[in-house]
């Protein structure tokens, strides 16, 4: 019976390097790959013609503020955890699961709005699209940003 719980163990722990990062560095990788994944695939849908011009400018300029703002939080956290380390160890609470469905959840439904308009015009317009990303910018942006700062910037207390 100790055999299985062992290969268990060594199977978690011969998962991928990131499962051996800690918890705040994954949330930073997934909020900079993700926001630079949503500003790559509006690229390519503008270049397959799912945008026209003046519709992905106005786009890049709702994805883009988003993108500096979690990216400057996270860009920040890293160059601090270069010079202190212990910034890695902290926040191992549980909210680490909540705030990967909520990083996971934001990015799902600002690709499947931008995937909507690109693939099917006739289902999304537009100016239904803006309106619905500011709407889940709005909503889930004040939620992520409270937490992204509490990752991020709140290592002072601990």
């Amino acid at each position: 019976m100790a055999s299985p719980g062992a290969k268990t163990e060594t199977a978690t722990n011969d998962s991928p390097s990131t499962a051996n990062l800690p918890p705040r560095t994954r949330i930073a990788r997934l909020i900079l790959l993700y926001h630079f994944a949503l500003i790559g695939v509006s690229c390519v849908y503008y270049i397959l013609h799912g945008f026209d011009f003046e519709e992905f400018t106005s786009l890049m300029g709702v994805l883009a503020p988003v993108t500096a703002l979690y990216g400057g939080a996270v860009f920040r956290f890293l160059g601090r955890s270069i010079t202190d380390p212990n910034l890695n160890v902290q926040n191992d609470a549980p909210i680490n699961s909540l705030v990967k469905w909520l990083v996971h959840g934001h990015f799902i439904i600002v690709l499947s709005l931008i995937s909507l308009k690109a693939l099917a015009p006739n289902i999304l317009n537009f100016q239904d699209m803006t309106m619905f990303l500011t709407l889940v910018e709005s909503a889930l942006g004040v939620y992520m940003g409270n937490i992204i700062l509490a990752l991020f910037e709140g290592g002072k207390n601990t």
